[in-house]
Formats: C-alpha cells, structure tokens, sequence
C-alpha cells in the first residue's frame, strides 16, 4: 500500500482514516517524536500522541519507538493519528486552583496541600496537571505529554507558589532558567531540633538504595545538592524554630532531606521527621495542628525574556499560621510562670 508523504506538512484530522506517511527532513531533525507529531497533528494534545505512540501508532523505518525517541533526516515515519481527544473532567475538574498570576505565558498557582502535580504509579485520586488540563486544554500540548507544562515541582504536602508553563515556548525558557540557576526560590518550614542561626548544607542528594520512595543526603555518588537557611524564630519551649530556606539547586525532596541530615527535620514530616508524639504530649494543644509537614514554597522569582526578574509569593497557609499563634502562646504562658 502506498502511503501519502507529508514532508513538512501539518495534518488535518480528517485524514485519520489512514495512516501517513512523513519523510523526516531537516526541519524536523532532532526532535523528539511526541513533539514533532504535535506539530504535526495540532488538534492533538501531547498526551494522547504519546499514548497513540505507546501503543504502537507511530514506526521509524518500519520498527515501532517510543515518545522521546529522536528523529534523524530522512527516516521514514509512519503513523496512524488517533481518533479522538477526549479528556475526562472528573475528577481533576473539580480541583480549586489559586491563581496568583496568569498571562498568554505563564501560569502562578498557590499550591494547596494535599495534591499531587502529575500522576505516578505511586499515586491516585486527582492531580495539579489534571486541573491544569480541565482549566486550559491547550497547555497539554507543552512540555512533556504526563506532566504537560510543568517545569518545577512541589511535594504533595508542600504548598506554595508554583509557575506553570502555557505555551512551549515559556516552558523552555523556563526549563533553562531552571537548569542554569537563574531561579531564586525561597521556602518557609516549621523544624523540630537544634541548628545554628544560619548556615548552608552542601550534601548530594539521590534515591535511597533500599527505601525507594525516599531520597538520601549522602557526600558520595549522587547528584550535587545546595541549601542555605537562616532561623527567623526560635520558640525555646517546644525547640522548634521558623526558617527561611533558600534553594540553590532542585533535587527531589531536597528541602526535606538537607534539614533532616542536620538534625531538625520539618515538622510533622512522616517520611525524613521524627515521630512528634512525645512533642504533643507534652503540650496537647499542638496536635490539632499536626495534619501535614510544615513546608511552604514562599516566593519565587524567575526570570523573563525580557530580562526582567519576576517576583511572586503565596500567603502563609492556614496551618502555619495556626501553629504560630499556638506557639506564640505557649512562650507568652511560659514567660507568666516564670515571672
């Protein structure tokens, strides 16, 4: 069977009768596929291209590849475009976003705790990238098709500010920014433990060789991992502090594992913290607080292509206000005993 070229052409869908044929010239050299065919089908989003290449859709000279494969001038692609693009709204649609700042390029959440940014084989239930596409469908057609315009991440736990990619341009902008250190990100934890007034933890980070679902600070073979702190407030009386945490680098749970590794864990960190029961026995009045870790993406500034830096911050959640004035008040009662 003969089969149409499409050199340098962009498909329409009502061609999806059969498959095509696309003779990878210098235009295309280079690319990934699932980008490519993106271009090349764009009423279709990036996830369901790589779903329909996953699923044996797509052959490069006869043998079928997969998404990130790169292609090379003058190999033969073919491919059979998938017959719909339906994307379920339940049951990320019903995901509140807290919008900070949006524009044609950028989108700023204030994540809330308790989501997960895209999915895993770990995970379940509804995901930030699921809201992302029942907000906006076009953003599934940047970045990588399962977690389409994301160029950062936070922990499911951890809340705060969070910039997300709307056209593909942005997102690798952004993802150089990112990779080259132009990003200034700055967090808020509650800690438990004793640790100087400042100081930087200068320890590679990598995945726990027996505990797969955790990272290890280790000063042998695993990736570089810088964080600076500085302690805002010690409250002596519980011997937990607020400090302000400045990310050098984005390694996995690096917040997380640096403070763990000097002996003061984030607060109500079930994975890298301490058990606090004995913490809430001495003083009951804290445990209505202890629902997730104290760990908050603060601020965030990154920069533009315009060469100007642009600064957004997320309100101090709920939880960490709470647990502040509780704290307040325990000192302030403990100051009257002794006087």
């Amino acid at each position: 069977m003969t089969l149409p070229d499409l050199k340098a052409k962009t498909v329409e869908p009502t061609d999806n009768s059969k498959p095509h044929k696309i003779i990878i010239d210098e235009k295309w050299a280079g690319l990934r596929l699932d980008a490519l065919l993106v271009q090349l089908y764009p009423d279709y989003s990036r996830t369901l291209i790589s779903k329909a290449i996953k699923a044996g859709l797509a052959s490069i000279d006869g043998v079928p590849t997969k998404p990130s494969a790169l292609v090379r001038i003058g190999q033969s692609l073919v491919f059979r475009a998938p017959e719909n693009d339906q994307v379920e709204p339940s049951p990320d649609a019903s995901v509140e976003l807290n919008v900070i700042h949006q524009d044609e390029n950028i989108l700023v959440i204030n994540k809330q705790a308790g989501l997960t940014v895209h999915p895993t084989h770990l995970t379940s239930g509804p995901t930030l990238t699921g809201a992302l596409l029942a907000l906006d469908g076009e953003i599934s057609k940047v970045g990588q098709a399962d977690r389409p315009g994301i160029v950062h991440r936070l922990d499911k736990d951890t809340t705060g500010v969070m910039v997300i990619a709307k056209n593909q341009t942005s997102y690798d902008f952004l993802q150089r920014a990112f990779a080259d250190r132009l990003v200034d990100k700055r967090y808020l934890a509650f800690v438990r433990g004793q640790l100087p007034d400042q100081g930087t933890i200068d320890t590679p980070i990598g995945r726990h060789p027996t505990q797969r679902h955790k990272m290890l600070a280790s000063p042998e073979g695993f990736r570089e991992a810088k964080t600076s702190f500085r302690v805002i407030r010690r409250f002596p009386k519980t011997q937990l502090a607020l400090v302000l945490i400045t990310l050098m680098t984005g390694r996995t749970h690096q917040a997380r594992v640096h403070l763990a590794s000097i002996g003061a864990p984030v607060l109500a960190d079930r994975v890298y913290g301490r058990g606090y029961g004995n913490l809430v026995k001495i003083h009951p009045s804290l445990g209505a607080h202890m629902d997730r870790q104290f760990l908050h993406a603060r601020k965030l500034t990154i920069p533009s292509p315009s060469g100007d830096r642009l600064t957004f911050r997320a309100p101090w959640p709920l939880n960490f206000r709470s647990l502040l004035d509780e704290l307040l008040r325990l000192e302030r009662d403990d100051h009257g005993e002794k006087t």
